[in-house]
Parts: C-alpha cells; structure tokens; sequence
C-alpha cells in the first residue's frame, strides 16, 4: 500500500509539471492578439502596483490588450471593420 501511495504521488506531481509547462507556453492570448493586429506589447505598472498589459498599435494608438481582444473576439477584423486604421 506504501508503494502505491508513493507511485501515484509521484505521478501527480509530474502530472503537474507538465501541465504548469504547457500553460506557461500558450502565453497570453491578449499579447499575441495584439500582435497579430500589429501592435506592440508591453506591461505596464498601475500607481496601485497592478499591472496591465497594453498594446501600441499603428498610429500611436494604445489600448488596454484584454479590452482589443474583446472587441473583436479575438478575431482580426477586416480593413473596413477595423477603427485603428488609419
């Protein structure tokens, strides 16, 4: 009984290594978003300590990144459906 208590601990905690790793790839799908409607990603630091994550499109428009994810659910818009074009 020992035994197996100690296998399947052992198994649980590579279970969850594994899993922290492939979370920790995916990264953010707000970041990539932003990148795909060709912005810039960069954090940025509240005066509360909080972060965000904002994104520097052309035309030096900025938006908070979850917020332009949202706005087009996560979809990249068309030229004609897209307001930060200029």
């Amino acid at each position: 009984m020992n035994r197996l208590h100690c296998m399947l601990t052992a198994a649980t905690f590579v279970a969850m290594a594994g899993a922290s790793t492939i979370a920790h790839a995916m990264g953010n799908p707000a970041s990539a978003f932003c990148n795909e409607m060709g912005g810039r990603s960069e954090t940025a630091t509240l005066k509360s300590g909080d972060e965000i994550g904002l994104c520097y499109l052309p035309g030096k428009k900025v938006v908070e990144e979850w917020t332009l994810f949202h706005m087009f659910d996560g979809k990249v818009p068309s030229d004609d459906d897209n307001p930060f074009l200029d």
